[in-house]
């Protein structure tokens, strides 16, 4: 009996993930996870449509793979969700409150009802000269992030937290010092997370989180694609999606890397394009590596592609380290939902 895990529920488009495990004494442990499909009316771009259908879900997928905990945690993408670096002059902490705040309502337009969470991700210097502390602060409707919460209670599970996969990806490189089992501590990496509807590209140096962005182009466009030059059904577009590598040389390879060149054109030229602003912003001589994670890393060869299309080594994410004890990430899809458990500790 696992009487101290908790349920990790990553809520995306297409995919329920779930993770159960936990942190405890700054070693993460994960028990099992698994990944589900979200019946069609569930959620409309991340907006719930259908609370007690998407509880049904989570209930009936918790039941499937015997997870036990009661505990839960949620995270979801949060596209909707305003996300800005601000720097601001050291201060006591209302009135850095004040400051952020007023920040927020005076140049997002954020409402005064909206959530908002900060922290400081950075030291930077001015143009002045000056010493600044830059804060990564996000805020989102509070309608919104009520209603899931509205679901976990329907599920009849303990809502614990939600969280957004930006920032349980900062814990996660926050608390590991190796992916794949190489140190990053002293590396630039990007991790890349290629999912259903959203990719979004984090650079870390050193460990710290220095930039992020999302791009809306996701692996759904590829079922498209599919669908519409062979005129296949949803269902043979997946399966060939999980069967087929598209960037191989063989002849029943190249008509669909033909009918996908346009859109893996695109989305490289938006992730070249997210590494030079970085580059330039910061001085830095490039990035070390890669790392993927989310639904598109089912592709076969995706890696090399993008290793050659981006002239640096990538890599699905295997595993996790912290001082040498190891977490295996069986699905990459399951990471933002295993991240999310690192919010709790002794």
């Amino acid at each position: 009996i696992y009487l101290s895990t908790k349920i990790s529920i990553d809520i995306g488009s297409r995919n329920i993930h779930i993770v159960e495990g936990d942190f405890q004494k700054g070693l993460l442990t994960v028990r099992g996870s698994q990944s589900f499909e979200l019946p069609s009316g569930c959620i409309a771009a991340e907006v719930i449509e259908d609370s007690q259908l998407l509880a049904d879900t989570i209930k009936s997928s918790l039941k499937a793979g015997q997870f036990n905990a009661k505990d839960a945690i949620i995270t979801i993408n949060a596209t909707h969700a305003i996300i800005r670096e601000l720097d601001f002059p050291k201060a006591k902490p209302k009135e850095l409150d004040q400051m952020i705040k007023t920040e927020l309502y005076q140049t997002f337009h954020v409402l005064n009802t909206d959530i908002i969470q900060y922290k400081e991700i950075a030291k930077v210097e001015s143009s002045d000269g000056d010493l600044l502390d830059r804060y990564r602060v996000a805020a989102i409707d509070q309608d919104y992030v009520n209603k899931y919460y509205n679901v976990l209670e329907l599920t009849g599970l303990k809502a614990i937290a939600m969280d957004l996969n930006i920032n349980c990806i900062d814990k996660l490189l926050g608390w590991a010092d190796s992916v794949n089992e190489k140190s990053i501590d002293d590396q630039t990496i990007m991790f890349l997370d290629f999912g259903h509807a959203v990719t979004t590209v984090f650079i870390y140096q050193k460990g710290q989180p220095m930039f992020y962005r999302h791009l809306n182009i996701g692996s759904s466009e590829i079922d498209n694609l599919l669908m519409n030059t062979f005129y296949i059904q949803d269902s043979e577009a997946r399966a060939l999606k999980e069967k087929m590598e598209f960037f191989g040389t063989s002849t029943e390879a190249v008509p669909y890397f033909e009918a996908l060149k346009p859109f893996f054109y695109h989305l490289n030229d938006e992730i070249r394009k997210l590494i030079a602003f970085y580059t330039n912003r910061s001085k830095e001589s490039g990035i070390n590596c890669c790392y993927l994670f989310g639904q598109g890393t089912e592709l076969q060869g995706l890696e090399n592609y993008w290793s050659t299309s981006m002239n640096m080594p990538v890599e699905k994410v295997q595993s996790v380290s912290k001082a040498g004890a190891t977490v295996k990430v069986l699905n990459p899809e399951h990471l933002n939902a295993i991240a999310a458990l690192i919010r709790y500790q002794d």
